[in-house]
């Protein structure tokens, strides 16, 4: 529960960030989404060790980072296509939507993170 909870709120955070009027604002919306991905990053570490035999653990978490790093060079293409193409506002909408359907998925699949690692 705790990893959707954390993924649909850096999600729906980093969506609404194209609405912010100044860069101050942006700032303080920034680090607000920022207080998302550590949560979210170490229930995934842990739900991978938690989940995985004790022979897979290595790898379960080499999946996580894997993941971790595919998302974030795939954010950046977009990003990157996206900047010139459509007003900066609007090239937080994909991150965020990613973001948030990962949260979604989570939980439709049964509240991911409801072992050890997903406590309240």
């Amino acid at each position: 529960m705790r990893l959707a909870c954390s993924a649909a709120g850096l999600g729906l955070v980093l969506a609404a960030t194209g609405l912010a009027p100044g860069v101050w604002t942006l700032t303080a919306v920034m680090t607000g989404a920022g207080l998302f991905i550590a949560p979210a990053l170490t229930t995934a570490y842990l739900l991978a060790e938690e989940t995985a035999d004790p022979g897979a653990r290595t790898q379960a978490g080499a999946w996580v980072n894997t993941a971790v790093n595919a998302g974030s060079s795939s954010g950046s293409l977009v990003a990157g296509v996206l900047i010139g193409r459509v007003p900066v506002g609007v090239c937080f909408v994909p991150a965020g939507g990613v973001a948030l359907a990962a949260g979604v998925t989570c939980l439709a699949v049964g509240g991911a993170g409801a072992g050890a690692a997903g406590g309240t």
